[in-house]
């Protein structure tokens, strides 16, 4: 087995059982007008515990960067390499939690997920984890038009975090992970875009990381084998359930639908167990990926289900160890280290 620093040695300590919690769109109508009640509009409390970045990591927490009208602030949490000799690549984290939960401070099978984003950016990253609209707030594509502003905002103030805008990728596990392919792959698709951002950097980013993300979601009950249910997290996020959304709809938010031969390289990783997203959903993806030749890696993880748990219980170390690994690799290659000549670059013993 591979030796690695300290840090990553480390990382098993932080997985538990505890999990807080320019080409148009297809074709299709939106979504049929339903007499159901209007949804309660939940806002979610985002936690305010302080982030204790290691030495040589600055953080920033709950930066807002969009603030939209009758909604709350939109923030994320930015963890940044304090040494600024050259710019560095970004990271963007969205998180999970059923399009429904969750918060730019956790990730399932972490039990202290901002330890690991410290860890990246430690790597020399600018990592920003990020708040977005749940379903209970807004349906598709609230979710998706925030992840993209959120990355625009960062564009906007490269600058400040020293920023390579050139060199950005996007990662997101359950929930996200559809965001974030959903988010690479619709790069310059009018109907995804945010609203009000005329002139804004672009959205577009250079790589994907996808854990056990949907890709189809009209496939998605048959993949699992079972029947479409009458509701579903997924149905909520849509605004109507999959099998039951007028013809399109559902298509829309699947990743599938936009894929290009000038897509982001990806990185899809699943577990083969996992019981809320099949992993024949990634397989899909990648199998799409490669059919337009856009460089793609599928790792799919036997005898594990969601957050690379096995048996539904604890997250497995030795999987979370070799997907942070595959991680870590992928990123290096998409983001080689080359500073401008002549640039003093100290050794880096953090964190793989």
């Amino acid at each position: 087995m591979k030796i690695l620093p300290v840090i990553f040695l480390a990382l098993p300590l932080l997985w538990g059982a505890a999990k807080p919690p320019a080409h148009n769109a297809p074709a299709g109508p939106q979504p049929a007008k339903t007499k159901s009640a209007p949804r309660a509009v939940k806002t979610p409390k985002v936690p305010k515990a302080e982030v204790k970045p290691p030495a040589g990591i600055v953080t920033m927490s709950e930066r807002v960067y969009a603030t939209l009208k009758g909604f709350r602030p939109l923030t994320l949490d930015l963890y940044l390499p304090q040494a600024k000799s050259f710019p560095r690549p970004g990271i963007v984290f969205v998180h999970g939690g059923e399009w429904n939960s969750g918060d730019s401070r956790h990730n399932g099978g972490f039990s202290d997920f901002p330890a690991l984003l410290n860890a990246l950016a430690a790597r020399g990253y600018v990592v920003a984890s990020v708040n977005y609209r749940l379903s209970g707030e807004a349906p598709f594509p609230a979710a998706l038009q925030d992840v993209k502003s959120a990355i625009r905002w960062l564009r906007s103030h490269k600058t400040d975090f020293n920023l390579d805008d050139t060199r950005i990728a996007v990662w997101g596990a359950g929930a996200g992970g559809q965001l974030a392919a959903l988010a690479g792959v619709s790069c310059g698709v009018a109907t995804l875009e945010p609203k009000g951002e005329a002139g804004a950097p672009s959205d577009c980013v250079q790589g994907v990381i996808d854990w056990y993300g949907v890709s189809d979601f009209e496939s998605m009950a048959a993949d699992l084998g079972k029947p479409a249910p009458d509701k579903s997290d997924a149905g909520d996020y849509l605004g109507c359930e999959p099998s039951l959304c007028a013809i399109g709809v559902a298509r829309n938010a699947s990743p599938l639908a936009y894929i290009q031969p000038m897509s982001p390289p990806f990185l899809i990783q699943h577990g083969a167990q996992d019981m809320s997203v099949s992993s024949k959903q990634s397989q899909k993806l990648y199998d799409a990926l490669r059919a337009r030749n856009v460089p793609a890696q599928l790792a799919i993880y036997p005898g594990v289900g969601r957050d690379f748990a096995r048996d539904g219980a604890a997250p497995d170390p030795a999987t979370s160890q070799a997907a942070l690994e595959k991680l870590a690799g992928f990123l290096e290659g998409l983001f080689p280290k080359k500073p401008p000549a002549g640039t003093p670059v100290k050794p880096n013993a953090l964190p793989y």
